[in-house]
């Protein structure tokens, strides 16, 4: 048994009409317009699954993307067990998507980055498609886990829902378990596009995750917060008998 708390959030930020970010966490999936931090918990066999997706601004349909994206993951999943898995079924999902996109003008070239974490009994799986990112913190200090899939600050150079003709790569690792206590970041470009090295590592010392996420959510505002934001604290502790509540 594996005992998750996640504190969550996602919105449109202060510029764009609407949110094309979309967030999971076990069974439960975010498309919230106003980011408001929610807490869930939960104790469970693995695997459990987290994740965060941005449908690629400049692109039909988003936030449908993002919305698909994440509800496909939450239904494939608990057939992963391994690095090889993941990145099949990411590919399968980024196919899938490419099909549903191509069936009507309003969805054609629809596509969305995803950053996730899967815990499994034989450790911790991190993946990503684009340029939304996972980092392990640890006593404060922050790690990035994924690999940005991008050219600059802006141009995303892999996303699901690419066409067959560009081959998808997801960035897939796993490690060995983690001990109670660990912490994880997944967070899209809306924040850590928004906020330097520096604020972010300021954020990640907070110790308590509500503290952690309202700073990150606040300094993005204070930023401008041009771009939707999403993100998922994540910290592994002894199992609980608690289900997940919003």
């Amino acid at each position: 048994m594996t005992g998750v708390r996640v504190t969550a959030l996602t919105g449109r930020g202060a510029v764009r009409p609407g949110n094309q970010d979309a967030v999971l966490a076990f069974d439960w999936i975010s498309q919230a317009t106003e980011p408001r931090v929610v807490q869930l918990t939960a104790a469970g066999p693995p695997p459990l699954l987290f994740a965060v997706a941005d449908g690629l601004g400049g692109h039909n349909a988003g936030d449908l993307a993002s919305r698909l994206a994440v509800a496909d993951l939450a239904a494939r999943h608990p057939g992963w067990d391994t690095a090889e898995a993941v990145h099949a079924g990411l590919v399968a999902i980024g196919e899938s998507l490419h099909h549903t996109a191509a069936r009507s003008p309003a969805t054609a070239g629809m596509r969305t980055t995803v950053a996730g974490l899967l815990l499994t009994t034989d450790g911790v799986c991190v993946f990503n498609v684009g340029d939304s990112r996972v980092y392990r913190v640890t006593d404060g200090y922050l790690e990035q886990l994924s690999v940005d899939h991008a050219s600059g600050r802006s141009t995303v150079t892999q996303a699901l829902g690419d066409p067959p003709a560009d081959p998808l790569d997801p960035f897939v690792q796993q490690s060995a378990p983690d001990p109670a206590g660990a912490r994880y970041l997944l967070c899209t470009d809306g924040i850590h596009g928004a906020l330097d090295d520096r604020a972010l590592r300021k954020a990640c010392r907070l110790t308590d995750p509500a503290d952690l996420a309202t700073t990150l959510r606040d300094d993005t505002f204070a930023a401008g917060a041009p771009d939707n934001l999403s993100l998922l604290v994540i910290d592994i502790a002894a199992a609980t008998p608690t289900a997940p509540a919003a």
